[in-house]
């Protein structure tokens, strides 16, 4: 019997705009989440999640239940989109190291930038907050420090909290590679967050 998903999805077959909107609706936030989670920042998170759903409505006539999870569908489109992104920082990190090395700088100011990119309400946070949100930050920088092949599935397992027989279908490996890669990625942010945790006592 079709999930909620796929019944949307269906109806999108048939012409139905509004019932994409749902699909929309319901996993934009998640998706969004997954994208961040993955290295990307949020505005660029944002386009990324918004071509992932015009990709999935383009392919709305081919759709067919069964064949795949949708979630599965949604994430995998997503994942290579962020492959992609990351890619193509990379390039543009490259090329900009190779500028710099040969004298070029950038005209913009660094304290300018810093400003402009730092969260607006930071300062009218309670302590506890601000404590909460750093550690966030620091387990944030840590994941993206991850070598990719172990970032994805670690993301998709402990934060989109998907089931191994899924992820294994995401990233097109056997679930028992899965697993040992959820196992090391563990073990080795484990170790980047070793220095931030308090002991009991």
């Amino acid at each position: 019997m079709p999930d909620l998903d796929d019944k949307l999805m269906l109806r999108c077959k048939n012409g139905d705009k509004s019932a994409f909107e749902l699909v929309v609706e319901r996993h934009r936030l998640p998706l969004v989440n997954f994208i961040i989670r993955m290295g990307i920042d949020y505005e660029t998170a944002e386009d990324i999640a918004q071509e992932t759903f015009i990709r999935m409505y383009r392919a709305a006539p081919r759709y067919k239940t069964g064949s795949a999870k949708f979630t599965t569908w949604m994430y995998h489109i997503a994942s290579n989109l962020c492959k992609n992104e990351l890619r193509n920082r990379g390039r543009h990190s490259r090329y900009m190291a190779d500028l710099k090395l040969n004298g070029w700088n950038d005209d913009g100011d660094d304290t300018q930038d810093v400003i402009a990119t730092a969260p607006a309400d930071v300062i009218y946070q309670p302590e506890q907050q601000l404590e909460q949100k750093e550690l966030q930050n620091i387990v944030q920088r840590a994941i993206e420090k991850l070598p990719e092949k172990y970032r994805l599935p670690l993301v998709l397992r402990d934060i989109q909290e998907l089931d191994y027989r899924e992820i294994s279908k995401i990233v097109k490996i056997p679930v028992g590679t899965v697993k040992s890669r959820i196992n090391r990625a563990r073990l080795m942010l484990k170790e980047k967050l070793k220095s931030y945790v308090i002991p009991n006592t």
